[in-house]
């Protein structure tokens, strides 16, 4: 390509991203770094893959009409000074409707995200980045708000089907904690709306030793290698299964995070996860191994087995 050819095709687009209001879907995709990632998982299980591809949208896939959640009222301090406008929206939905550009005093560029409420009214929250390199972002969070797009994705995904939870970390469908159980099956209720844009995702289920029992745990929406990832929640089949030398008794321990002296180091792991630490410790028996848990909470082996604890 001849210098002033190139130049001229460089014009043309900086003319582009600088004029109108865009929606996002003018800049062409990308292949994000989590895909790099995943492409290179040498043994991804099955429930690693399952939502692997189930996450934000970059905001240049953006569309009008595109729904966020509004999760918390403090949603109005993103929004004009005193705009009652952006008050009472705790709850409701927003939609997308553009990226501007916004006034800059500096001169570096600044874009508006345009967004409407169910009543009609237009918000604009204000981001400090020029429009090009915001739309060649990954992901763009706002702030307060769950992107609606791939909690639908998943509700579609994992609605009505059975799975073993693997966390007892549940909580009240008031959001409230609740005391929970290890690799039991429950039935999925649905995905709604999470917290934020960390957990995204509730994922509402009911044990099938209880069915009139109802739950949820929050779970993570961005790749395999998130926080609280479906991996790392579920289990598309019965823990059970792969440890038949586990005694009846000693499984019930597990499944309610509990432990007992004479517990095997696979068991005590398979009852509380793993430890955020392990050290050998000299005693005047020889070595011992401790796990520790944080808040006061630690296992002590001696020849592979469990002969203390805290809980």
């Amino acid at each position: 390509m001849t210098a002033p050819a190139h130049r001229l095709i460089t014009a043309a687009i900086a003319a582009t991203a600088l004029s109108g209001c865009f929606t996002g879907i003018e800049s062409t995709p990308r292949i994000t770094a989590g895909e790099v990632r995943r492409q290179a998982a040498a043994t991804p299980t099955p429930e690693m893959r399952f939502l692997a591809d189930v996450g934000p949208e970059a905001p240049a896939a953006w569309v009008p009409g595109k729904e966020f959640h509004v999760a918390d009222s403090r949603v109005a301090r993103l929004f004009a000074y005193n705009d009652s406008r952006a008050e009472g929206l705790e709850g409701t939905t927003l939609h997308f409707e553009c990226f501007e550009d916004a006034p800059s005093l500096t001169g570096t560029g600044a874009t508006y995200v345009v967004l409407t409420t169910m009543r009609a009214d237009t918000l604009r929250y204000r981001i400090d980045t020029p429009r090009p390199a915001l739309l060649a972002r990954e992901r763009l969070e706002i702030p307060f708000t769950v992107e609606m797009q791939p909690v639908q994705r998943a509700d579609s995904l994992m609605r009505s089907h059975i799975y073993y939870i693997s966390t007892p970390l549940w909580r009240r469908t008031d959001g409230r904690s609740r005391p929970g159980m290890r690799h039991v099956p429950v039935k999925i209720l649905g995905v709604k709306p999470g917290s934020d844009g960390i957990y995204p995702a509730a994922v509402v289920f009911t044990p099938q030793h209880s069915p009139t029992d109802t739950a949820m745990v929050m779970m993570s929406l961005s790749g395999d290698k998130a926080p609280r990832s479906f991996a790392t929640l579920f289990s598309f089949t019965n823990p059970r299964d792969r440890f038949p030398h586990i005694t009846d008794n000693v499984w019930q321990l597990i499944i309610n995070s509990r432990v007992q002296e004479g517990m095997t180091r696979d068991e005590c792991r398979l009852a509380l996860g793993a430890p955020s630490r392990t050290e050998q410790i000299p005693t005047r028996g020889g070595m011992v191994e401790r796990w520790s848990y944080g808040e006061g909470i630690y296992l002590i082996f001696e020849d592979g087995t469990l002969s203390s604890y805290r809980l």
